[in-house]
């Protein structure tokens, strides 16, 4: 549809003008009549007419009025024709000056008329050819961007890029819109589905493999915009984990991106229905290493076999049992083990998180806090009976319990009557619990057994009755280690003793002490031993396959 605006004071030119010329031979469906510039600039505005064909002299607002107002608030003068007298030539000059098309001297001739309306019919056309095409190659640029954009990364992940000033990767990365990598400190993130194959073969998921993984793309990208302010880009690597790049701000700690996975985790776990691991590298302030920070985060992401899915994974040293080096009030079950088996110091200096605890409930009324804080001791003497607290006086005077607790209104004395409580706790367990020495004896015993095996700190919490964070928190106590480190400690002493028996291929000794990846094996050997398995065996005089 092509619309044309007249534009003159005099009715019968204007109104003659657009019953006698033959408009819709042009392919111009319609033609809106004005009498004056204030007129023609409204329905400009309102309408926006592909041809405008004014007087240039006008009572009120004159034609080179409407014009410039035109012309200042941007619309496109290409397809503008003004008519004049022979003396209004200044005037013309002034409108040709302002990009019209052409103009029409009076009085008006069907026949130049006839030429200048094909013409601008002609510009009308041609632009909107120019803009369908740049539309549509724009559209096709915006579907292809994140294919481009995943392309790219996965070749800058492959190998660390070490000329920094590589102007080839300097300018890709630019032209799809991640030039912030150039300049930003990147943290990365790297997303593995738990238990895919499973998940594939069962008949919900069933040919639905794409479907799950656009499902947790989508939730991905909804979480990062709505709680992060920082500049991100996901994308798949080769084995269909996704690739999470987090701009990190110089100088902050990883408090922010962990909370982040975390959240990512609840998010897939509640919307997709699936389980989800999240392995963590350190921040990295030059893009050519974003090789090396991939490798890292694949690297934590590897320990959950040792450590069970549907977690966060974080890097660093002993940074894979970080997640339950600290016991949180909240998590009554790990509360529950410090108060049967820890110290009462330990005790004390866990409540001193009270105020932490009490801040995650989001109460400022004091009547309220007493209110949470009273359910909370019942839940957790509820567990402490389950677990073999005999005095369990509370179930008959809970309404004294209550009574008790609104006594203390601020929350110093709120945190240590609820203290006095746990010690309370804690001396009725007297002798019923194990000692520290026999829960990791146990542990250990069960380890040098099943070392084999996809031993987690899960697996083997629930072995010796304990929760994961405790059984943790006891290992780095008492055996100043982490249960991982304890863990490669027992699978490469075994392996030193397979590798001098000529019967066992290296990848053979990698599977019997309990590394499905033998590349993964050889890495932790080294790191262990200062040498590969190969050349530990060629020390002790045995040439390998």
């Amino acid at each position: 549809m092509i619309r044309v605006l007249l534009v003159d004071d005099e009715k019968e030119i204007r109104e003659g003008l657009k019953k006698v010329f033959p408009w819709s031979d042009y392919g111009i469906d319609e033609v809106i009549a004005a009498d004056d510039g204030d007129t023609a600039l409204q329905i400009f505005r309102d309408m926006r007419p592909d041809i405008l064909i004014t007087d240039i002299k006008m009572n009120r607002m004159s034609g080179i009025e409407c014009l410039k107002h035109l012309y200042n608030e941007g619309f496109p003068m290409g397809s503008s024709i003004v008519v004049s007298g022979y003396d209004d030539f200044d005037f013309v000059k002034q409108a040709l000056q302002l990009g019209v098309m052409d103009y029409l001297l009076k009085p008006i001739r069907l026949d130049e008329l006839k030429g200048v309306v094909q013409r601008a019919v002609d510009l009308v056309r041609a632009e909107r050819l120019r803009r369908f095409n740049q539309d549509f190659l724009e559209n096709n640029v915006k579907q292809a961007m994140p294919r481009i954009q995943e392309q790219l990364l996965q070749e800058l992940i492959k190998k660390d890029n070490q000329n920094q000033l590589d102007s080839r990767i300097r300018h890709r990365l630019t032209s799809v819109n991640l030039d912030w990598l150039l300049e930003s400190s990147v943290v990365l993130l790297l997303l593995e589905i738990d238990n895919m194959k499973a998940i594939e073969q069962s008949k919900r998921y069933k040919h639905e493999k794409e479907l799950v993984l656009f499902a947790t793309d989508n939730v991905i990208v909804q979480t990062l915009k709505e709680e992060s302010q920082r500049q991100f880009t996901i994308f798949r690597d080769a084995k269909d984990r996704c690739v999470i790049m987090l701009e990190h701000t110089q100088g902050e700690d990883t408090t922010t991106s962990l909370q982040l996975a975390e959240l990512l985790i609840e998010r897939i776990n509640k919307y997709v229905k699936v389980n989800v691991s999240i392995g963590t590298s350190a921040a990295s302030d030059k893009f050519s290493k974003l090789a090396m920070i991939y490798n890292e985060a694949l690297e934590t992401l590897e320990h959950k076999v040792i450590y069970g899915g549907n977690r966060v994974l974080m890097t660093g040293e002993h940074g894979e049992d970080k997640e339950f080096a600290e016991i949180h009030l909240s998590e009554l079950d790990a509360l529950l083990d410090l108060v049967k088996y820890g110290s009462e110091q330990e005790i004390v200096q866990q409540m001193d998180e009270f105020p932490e605890l009490v801040r995650t409930w989001s109460y400022t009324n004091i009547r309220d806090i007493q209110q949470k804080t009273f359910e909370w001791l019942l839940e957790f003497f509820k567990k402490a009976s389950a677990a073999g607290y005999k005095d369990c006086w509370w179930e008959h005077n809970v309404i004294a319990l209550w009574e008790q607790l609104e006594q203390y209104d601020t929350m110093e004395s709120l945190q240590i009557q609820t203290t006095r409580y746990l010690m309370e706790v804690s001396r009725g367990f007297g002798q019923l619990s194990q000692s520290h020495n026999q829960i990791l004896m146990t542990a250990e015993q069960y380890m040098k057994k099943n070392y084999a095996d996809s031993l987690t700190l899960q697996s083997v919490a629930e072995q010796v009755y304990v929760t994961p964070v405790w059984l943790s928190k006891l290992f780095k106590k008492e055996k100043q280690n982490t249960f991982l480190e304890y863990l490669t400690d027992i699978r490469m002493e075994k392996s030193k003793d397979l590798l001098g028996d000529i019967r066992y291929k290296i990848y053979q000794i990698s599977q019997l002490v309990g590394y499905k990846d033998p590349v993964h094996f050889a890495k932790l050997f080294k790191k262990t031993t200062g040498m590969t398995p190969k050349e530990y065996r060629n020390l002790r005089g045995i040439q390998d396959e």
